[in-house]
């Protein structure tokens, strides 16, 4: 445990105060958030219904490609899935963990069991070697495409598969008991955890998704409830280059006498901040729900069940009478939170459209 401290201790003064700079901003957005995450419920439920399948694309993306010069690995651990592996379980498979991460977490609990259940969940539709699921490998990691013996430097190889199992329990051991005492900001303490399970490399296949989840999953169970309502995978994968470069100069310089982690630590906290901020764009300016009427409320909550809503629709399911809710329709086009297509009695109402990885675009031309 000393050698994961010492990362942590011997950051140089200029970098650690870029750190904290970054992490502030990024407790700022948690507090906006504890503060506004009751005033968009309508909104919010689209953001976290949009981000799993988002999420689970970008993932699917990382996991397909390789961008790198070789004997590099891509970021967060991703590579080409296994030869066999179908995109359409990863993708699956991906998308049904991320939902129970995010709805269940607060009754999880962080340790050895859970990661390797998740990994048992992760791969529970995959066609790879079912012996795999839920086991730290027993051998060494197959080498990828451009990662031959010989080829990859010896500081970013893989823990030998025989030591995984000790090294994992450490890491876990370390990072529960940091995470529940004051002397690291959490935010680093995550960011050492995720530096060190990659490097660990502790599954023969899905150890990029699975550092991903642990993201999630961590970062939910230190009270950053704002996670869920833009995809982090897709920030990741935005930045693939730059993170998977930090990823490695890190790995490199780990366990040096003096190591050496700031590249990771300031590339982790950038893609929560990039995060935080698409978010605050997201909602900054909308008129909050919960000033609404009760009336406005109720015809925004026929959004969650149908594609478009009508006059007629909003009188036959909410009982409004029509001129009212021609009225509260017109009012909520006023406010932004819906757009009218046609006109007369063929007029309809849609949410404003979003771009295919869930941000809003710029609505139609007028």
């Amino acid at each position: 445990m000393e050698r994961l401290d010492a990362r942590l201790k011997e950051i140089p003064p200029p970098g650690f105060h870029d750190l904290v700079v970054r992490v502030s901003g990024i407790d700022e957005c948690k507090g906006w958030w504890e503060g506004r995450s009751g005033a968009f419920p309508s909104e919010l439920r689209r953001l976290k219904e949009r981000t799993i399948p988002v999420s689970a694309d970008a993932s699917a993306r990382m996991s397909a490609r390789n961008v790198l010069p070789p004997s590099g690995q891509p970021p967060w651990g991703a590579r080409r899935l296994a030869r066999g592996e179908g995109t359409d379980a990863a993708r699956t498979g991906y998308a049904e963990l991320l939902r129970s991460v995010f709805e269940g977490h607060s009754d999880m609990e962080f340790g050895r069991e859970l990661i390797l259940h998740f990994h048992a969940q992760l791969l529970k539709d995959s066609p790879a070697d079912r012996a795999q699921r839920g086991r730290y490998r027993s051998m060494m990691d197959r080498p990828g495409p451009y990662r031959r013996e010989g080829m990859e430097s010896l500081a970013l190889r893989p823990t030998e598969s025989h030591l995984v199992h000790g090294e994992m329990g450490t890491l876990t051991e370390w990072t529960a008991a940091r995470l529940a005492a004051p002397d690291y900001h959490p935010l680093l303490v995550i960011a050492s955890f995720l530096l060190e399970f990659l490097a660990i490399r502790p599954f023969a296949d899905g150890n990029g998704r699975m550092s991903r989840i642990l993201a999630h999953f961590l970062l939910l169970k230190r009270g950053y409830e704002h996670v869920p309502y833009v995809s982090l995978d897709r920030v990741i994968a935005d930045r693939m280059a730059e993170v998977q470069i930090a990823l490695r100069r890190a790995q490199a310089r780990r366990n040096f006498p003096r190591p050496d982690i700031l590249p990771w630590l300031r590339a982790f906290l950038e893609v929560l901040q990039a995060q935080a901020a698409e978010l605050r764009m997201l909602l900054e300016g909308r008129p909050r729900e919960d000033l609404l009427s009760e009336n406005q409320r109720a015809v925004l909550s026929l959004f969650d069940r149908h594609r478009e809503v009508s006059i007629r629709l909003v009188h036959g399911e909410l009982g409004i009478p029509r001129d009212t809710a021609k009225q509260v329709l017109g009012r909520l086009q006023m406010l932004n939170l819906v757009l009218r297509a046609g006109s007369g009695r063929a007029s309809r109402y849609l949410r404003p459209p979003r771009y295919p990885d869930g941000r809003p675009s710029p609505g139609p031309a007028r």
